[in-house]
């Protein structure tokens, strides 16, 4: 439903590193195996699994954009806008070297806000009516 990215850059003796920050927010509307959504604990796992895998599909894309020497990001943009001095001097060697072993933290925070249809799914039903 909401998401939002903060991306910050640090520079020390010269050498630029980037965080990503994300904070995405959703609702589970029908889910099609036996899970209890009226858990707390299951939610929790459920968004612990979620930010696992939006981390992973952030660090693949820079990953291979730093394969590709291609900041298509913009965090060069970043780096400028946190230290204008220090881009300077790295900014002709910025797509081939410095983009490419940039070292890239990233940070996800994924909540569930609501859960649509809670009731017990048809297996489950039939499985605690065969117990």
């Amino acid at each position: 439903m909401r998401q939002k990215t903060k991306v910050s850059a640090t520079l020390t003796n010269g050498k630029p590193k980037l965080s990503i920050s994300t904070r995405a927010e959703g609702d589970i509307a029908e889910v099609k195996v036996p899970v209890d959504l009226t858990d707390p604990h299951v939610i929790k796992k459920i968004e612990k699994e979620l930010e696992k895998e939006i981390k992973s599909e952030i660090e693949k894309a820079v990953q291979q954009a730093q394969k590709d020497k291609s900041d298509i990001f913009g965090f060069g943009e970043v780096v400028h806008r946190t230290d204008p001095k220090a881009w300077k001097k790295i900014e002709k060697e910025w797509d081939d070297r410095t983009f490419a072993e940039l070292d890239v933290d990233v940070k996800v925070e994924a909540l569930i806000r609501r859960t649509g249809l809670v009731n017990n799914s048809l297996h489950t039903t039939l499985k605690k009516e065969g117990e």
